[in-house]
């Protein structure tokens, strides 16, 4: 529990990045392996990653962001655009399979999963692209946790969705859910500002006034 403390209460959103220092392929790809253990529903698992370490491409992703974040995009080593697939109901019979085969789920289970699955993503696309926005934060939720356990910091950044999907050709069926820099610290990074009282955001048992 101490650790998980530690990395919890030492992730904040940041400014400033040490833009001299890369994240190598291995370590990027441990860090999406960690975001991927995020739950979703149905285990469909909507979230995709698009690691962008080109420093030519961040330039370019800087301008799809307001002015403060430019920085952070440009000079951060690592931005990663997380994606939530439309289409990933699509996928689950093989996902099924395969939690069946290693006697994680009955037969029966399943296939009763993927009959509600396909019923209600297939016929409400909002719905789909709801449940894909949520798996895709809960996904870079992870990651930034992931990263801080690392050693690393991170600053989730808002961005003009057109804009970066024309920039990196991303299909239609991919819904654009956050833009995360990822880097070193350096010195100048802020502490944590300050969050809302308790009492202003927990009720018991009762709606929120």
């Amino acid at each position: 529990m101490g650790d998980f403390q530690k990395v919890l209460n030492g992730r904040t959103s940041v400014e400033h990045f040490d833009s001299a220092t890369p994240i190598s392929v291995e370590e990027i790809k441990e860090l999406i392996s960690e975001a991927c253990l995020a739950p979703s529903a149905f285990n469909i698992q909507h979230w995709r990653f698009i690691a962008v370490t080109d420093k030519r491409i961040r330039e370019r992703l800087k301008g799809t962001t307001i002015a403060p974040n430019q920085e952070r995009v440009a000079n951060a080593p690592l931005v990663f655009l997380i994606l939530g697939d439309l289409n990933g109901y699509k996928r689950l019979e093989n996902i099924l399979d395969e939690t069946v085969h290693a006697n994680l789920l009955s037969r029966e289970v399943a296939d009763i999963w993927l009959t509600m699955a396909n019923g209600m993503y297939g016929s409400d696309p909002r719905l789909a692209r709801d449940e894909a926005i949520r798996s895709g934060s809960l996904a870079a939720m992870t990651l930034m946790l992931a990263a801080r356990s690392r050693g690393y910091v991170s600053c989730p950044i808002g961005f003009n969705p057109a804009q970066v999907v024309e920039i990196l050709g991303i299909s239609d069926h991919y819904v654009p859910v956050m833009m995360v820099a990822v880097g070193r610290p350096v010195s100048g990074t802020i502490a944590r500002r300050p969050r809302l009282p308790i009492d202003q955001v927990l009720a018991f048992n009762t709606a929120l006034e």
